[in-house]
């Protein structure tokens, strides 16, 4: 198989393993704070329920509700917006009696259109439990909906197709455009086109509608969230965007032309020219995109914990792939091509520069995939707790049966309570090591509610510990165990029955 073949099924399966196996999306609009924070324990109750997320919400599109231990719906509604503050939401809550009481909330970002839902608890009077850390309610409320493979399709041919009109306008701008005063038709025999119309006015008309099709895209995006940067953001992105178009639909139409005037003179001396472009091109692609990169990241620890930072990793090895493989290009076969090498230089540098759309496709799709993913939303810390006696028990296994959890819950009521895991061999009961154990889960009866989610503190005895209100209502619940562990991530479903709280 040639080399271009190859990188070929390389992209490909690449593009098949981003869909198949990438990380949940979290959410765009993150929840960032709310009042009352998650898991806190309030005298009385308040007059009001506010959530402040890290994007603008549509208030018409979002929802509020506030739930008691039972399930029923005690507040809330369509959402209102706060005055001058944007980025808030709320609904009033006054006249609570004591108890428990769980908020559910669904928005629509205003800024890229993404629908996100999370749940967190807080109690009222003697039922609720002792208090904990606002940053809990972060830490636990870090619920998104599923990635969507077709979104992340669609996404690619998007991208694919702006990059295309963007590449054929640049490129025939740059290398192709005739001298002036000379008409396409009365252009010599034998100058090389790159397989693009000889219209150019039409040309750089699609190549103009796929820049502002980029423009659009940069609005709709991450870097039209709020910072005092926001325009700054806005031009890096969209610079960003026409020089990849520039490079990599340059390559696309300049493949196409060297498969019909390989050997031309006027085809060596449009390749040449266009090496020189695309390294322009390359350049202003890392420095734009190193500076979006540290934008939406938030520091450079996110690209191992969070799943925006590990598909940037994805794309960063495929992206330092695709460089070296141009550099091979620029340095090794484009000066043989420009010196007449003959057939099998022009044939090497043909499967080469199809090698580095193969590559291209595939760090497209890494594209793709993290605009469905939210950046730089860090977790917040997990609260350690003392070994308790348990009052509710469970346990459970993967579905090849290798891994065994045993989780523990005090003290085993809707409300504030302790949790403990345990992740061992399902054989012998070795405790097992991990890198990361969370908890998520969605009340049986209310399944609507969107998924609560708490992540466990490694003890440094084998247990994984947390607290907070992520049973917030009585019923049953079904959770699922997120083992990371050096091997890969291991899933293990399990099932609680929750009691209601004690009557105060």
């Amino acid at each position: 198989m040639h080399r271009r073949g190859r990188l070929a099924a390389l992209a490909v399966l690449t593009g098949v393993w981003l869909l198949a196996s990438g990380p949940a999306a979290a959410a765009h609009g993150a929840l960032q704070s709310s009042e009352p924070a998650g898991g806190s324990s309030l005298e009385r109750a308040p007059a009001a329920v506010t959530l402040r997320f890290t994007e603008r919400p549509d208030p018409g599109l979002s929802t509020v509700r506030v739930l008691d231990s039972s399930g029923r719906v005690v507040a809330g509604g369509p959402a209102r917006p706060v005055a001058g503050r944007p980025l808030e939401l709320r609904v009033p809550a006054a006249g609570l009696p004591a108890g428990g009481y769980t908020v559910s909330w669904r928005i629509i970002s205003a800024v890229d259109g993404h629908r996100t839902d999370g749940v967190f608890g807080f109690g009222v009077g003697a039922a609720g439990a002792p208090r904990l850390p606002a940053s809990q309610a972060v830490a636990e409320v870090r619920t998104g909906p599923e990635l969507a493979p077709m979104a992340v399709a669609g996404r690619w041919a998007y991208y694919w197709g702006l990059t295309l009109l963007v590449g054929a306008a640049a490129t025939w701008w740059a290398l192709a455009r005739p001298a002036p005063g000379n008409p396409p038709s009365r252009r010599p025999a034998g100058r090389m086109r790159l397989a693009v119309p000889a219209g150019g006015a039409a040309l750089v008309a699609l190549g103009l509608a796929g820049g502002g099709g980029m423009a659009v895209h940069a609005l709709a995006g991450h870097a039209a969230g709020p910072s005092s940067l926001r325009v700054l953001n806005l031009l890096a992105q969209w610079v960003h965007l026409v020089a990849v178009g520039v490079w990599i639909g340059g390559l696309a139409w300049l493949l196409a032309g060297l498969r019909q005037h390989a050997l031309a003179g006027s085809a060596r001396a449009v390749v040449v020219r266009f090496s020189k472009l695309a390294g322009i091109s390359l350049a202003v692609v890392v420095a734009t995109g190193v500076v979006r990169t540290v934008d939406e990241l938030g520091g450079w620890a996110r690209l191992a914990d969070s799943g925006f930072g590990r598909a940037l990793d994805l794309k960063l090895v495929l992206f330092a792939g695709l460089v070296a493989l141009g550099a091979f290009n620029r340095y090794r076969l484009v000066p043989l091509f420009e010196a007449g090498a003959g057939r099998r230089a022009v044939t090497r540098l043909r499967h080469s520069v199809g090698g580095e759309l193969g590559l291209a496709a595939a760090v497209l799709a890494a594209a793709a995939l993290l605009s469905q993913l939210a950046p730089g939303v860090p977790a917040g810390p997990p609260v350690r707790s003392e070994p308790v006696t348990p009052v509710l028990a469970a346990s459970g296994a993967d579905w090849a049966t290798t891994v065994k959890v045993t989780l523990t819950v005090t003290p085993g009521a809707a409300g504030p309570n302790r949790f403990t895991a345990v992740v061992a061999d399902f054989d012998s009961g070795t405790v097992l090591p991990a890198d990361r154990v969370e908890l998520s889960g969605t009340p049986a009866s209310h399944p609507d509610l969107g998924t609560a989610r708490l992540e466990l503190t490694e003890a440094g005895d084998g247990r994984w510990l947390g607290q907070g209100r992520m049973l917030s209502l009585a019923g049953r619940w079904n959770l699922t165990t997120t083992i990371q562990r050096p091997a890969g991530g291991i899933t293990v479903p399990l099932a609680i029955d929750v009691p209601p709280p004690a009557p105060s």
